[in-house]
């Protein structure tokens, strides 16, 4: 039976008070300035930690340096957002960037060298057995969206590298 006032939630049980993978859920802003890319790698590894995932800091971490230098590269004077989720076990790191809008046709190119600037990434992730991804973000927000997506195997694989 519920004690409480019927304006007050009930409590949390204790298990969603202790950091875990499942409560793994984190997204934050980052401004635009290159000593973001040394702090994120710091919390993106506490993160991992933190929740019972220290096993996939390295790759985690790798991956969201990557991903943001990609949206600082082409979208200098912007800031950007992170998330770090653990989602059906997985890990996914994405990143969304303000970057603008292109004249018809210049979108598919710009999008080439995207993908070209996350060539090394791509094939590391791939080599463990990930997915890395570029896309638009989408109506309202605009932009680009970057993502890894990394199972507990391919961070044991990359381990193994």
């Amino acid at each position: 039976m519920n004690n409480n006032p019927p304006c007050l939630p009930d409590a949390v049980p204790a298990a969603q008070l202790v950091p875990g993978p499942a409560n793994l859920d984190y997204s934050f802003g980052l401004p635009d300035s290159s000593y973001c890319l040394s702090m994120t790698r710091s919390v993106v590894r506490r993160l991992l930690s933190g929740h019972g995932l220290a096993h996939m800091a390295e790759l985690g971490t790798l991956a969201a340096s990557e991903l943001l230098a990609n949206a600082y590269l082409f979208t200098p004077g912007h800031g950007v957002s992170l998330s770090v989720r653990w989602r059906f076990g997985v890990l996914r790191l994405t990143v969304f960037d303000r970057h603008p809008a292109h004249a018809e046709g210049g979108d598919k190119a710009c999008r080439e060298r995207r993908r070209e600037a996350l060539s090394m990434l791509d094939a590391v992730i791939d080599a463990c057995g990930g997915l890395c991804g570029l896309d638009e973000a989408g109506a309202p927000l605009g932009g680009c969206k970057m993502w890894v997506v990394i199972s507990r195997e391919a961070a044991l694989n990359y381990a193994r590298l």
